[in-house]
C-alpha cells in the first residue's frame, strides 16, 4: 500500500492536512444547516426531521444540531457573527460562548475576537465582560487592578473569607476595649499597599539599564509579596502563568515593577490580543 511507503513526517503531515480539512468542512456542514431546516429539504430526501438528516448525512447528533439551531435565530441581525456560521470560519462552539452577550453594536468587534482567541481565553473573556456590566460595548478589556463595576464578586469573595480563631479572638479583645476593628484594618491594609509601593520604587531604581528580557528574581518576589500566586485580573482566581508587562517592552525595555503583572493564561492572551489591536491602531 501507498502509506506503507510514507515516511513518519509525510504521514503526519497528511494525516494532520485531512484532519482540518474534515474539521473545516465539519463546520461548513453546520453553517448550511439552518437554512436547510428554514427550507425544510430534509423532506425532500425522506427524513422525517432535520436531526434526521443531520445525523444521516452529517453525523450530527441531535444536540449538536439543536445547538446551530438556537444560534442561529439569535444571529439574525448581526451579520459578521451570522457569517462566520454561515461560512465555517468559527466553530458553533465558540459562537456559543458569545451569543449571549453579542449586541447590533458589539458584534463587529466579538467577531473579530471569536476568530483570534483561544476557546478558553473566549470564555474567560465573556464572564470579565459579563461582570463589568458595561450594556452594548463589547470592549471590557483586561484592565489591571480595576474592579469592575459590578458589585457581585465583592459580594462572592466576602462570603469566602475567614479568619483564624486566634486572629478572631484578638480583634473581638480589642472591640471589647473600644477600639474601631474596621478602622484598625484599613490602616494596616493601606500601610501594607505603602510598603509593597516602596519597594517597587526601590527595586525599579535599582534595575539596571540594560537587563534583556529574564526579569530578576527581585522583581518577581515583590510582585508575588503585592499578588500572590494568583492572577492579577480582579475576580480571577486562577494561578499566574505569566508575567506580562503592561507597557510593551519592546517599547520601554524596562522591568519596573510598577509596569508588570501575573497573569494567568488566558488573561495573558487577552492582554496581547490588545498589544496587538493598539499597534494596529497607530499603523492607520
Amino acid at each position: 500500500m501507498i502509506i506503507t511507503t510514507l515516511s513518519d513526517k509525510d504521514l503526519v503531515s497528511r494525516f494532520e492536512y485531512f484532519g482540518k480539512m474534515t474539521l473545516r468542512y465539519r463546520y461548513r456542514v453546520i453553517g448550511l444547516l439552518p437554512e436547510v431546516a428554514e427550507r425544510k429539504l430534509y423532506l425532500r430526501r425522506g427524513c422525517a426531521s432535520i436531526f434526521e438528516y443531520a445525523k444521516k448525512v452529517a453525523g450530527l447528533s441531535e444536540e449538536q444540531t439543536s445547538r446551530v439551531l438556537n444560534i442561529a435565530p439569535r444571529l439574525s441581525d448581526k451579520p459578521a457573527l451570522r457569517s462566520l456560521l454561515e461560512e465555517g470560519n468559527v466553530s458553533v462552539n465558540k459562537l456559543a460562548r458569545v451569543v449571549s452577550i453579542a449586541t447590533v453594536e458589539n458584534e463587529g468587534e466579538l467577531a473579530e475576537r471569536v476568530q483570534i482567541l483561544s476557546k478558553s481565553a473566549l470564555e474567560t473573556f465573556v464572564r470579565d465582560y459579563r461582570v463589568a456590566c458595561v450594556p452594548g460595548h463589547a470592549s471590557a478589556e483586561v484592565s489591571l487592578g480595576d474592579k469592575p463595576e459590578s458589585e457581585s464578586l465583592f459580594k462572592q469573595e466576602r462570603k469566602n473569607i475567614e479568619v483564624a480563631p486566634d486572629v478572631a479572638d484578638q480583634l473581638a479583645i480589642l472591640r471589647s476595649k473600644g477600639f474601631d476593628i474596621d478602622q484598625l484594618l484599613r490602616e494596616l491594609l493601606a500601610k501594607r499597599e505603602e510598603d509593597i509601593q516602596q519597594k517597587k520604587d526601590d527595586v525599579g531604581k535599582s534595575l539596571p539599564e540594560e537587563s534583556g528580557r529574564y526579569i530578576p528574581v527581585r522583581v518577581k518576589r515583590v510582585l508575588m509579596e503585592e499578588h500572590g500566586t494568583k492572577c492579577a485580573k480582579f475576580g480571577c482566581n486562577k494561578a499566574s502563568h505569566e508575567i506580562h508587562h503592561t507597557a510593551r517592552y519592546g517599547v520601554i525595555q524596562s522591568h519596573d515593577p510598577h509596569l508588570l503583572a501575573p497573569l494567568c493564561r488566558e488573561h495573558h492572551e487577552l492582554a496581547h490580543l490588545l498589544d496587538v489591536k493598539y499597534a494596529e491602531m497607530h499603523r492607520r
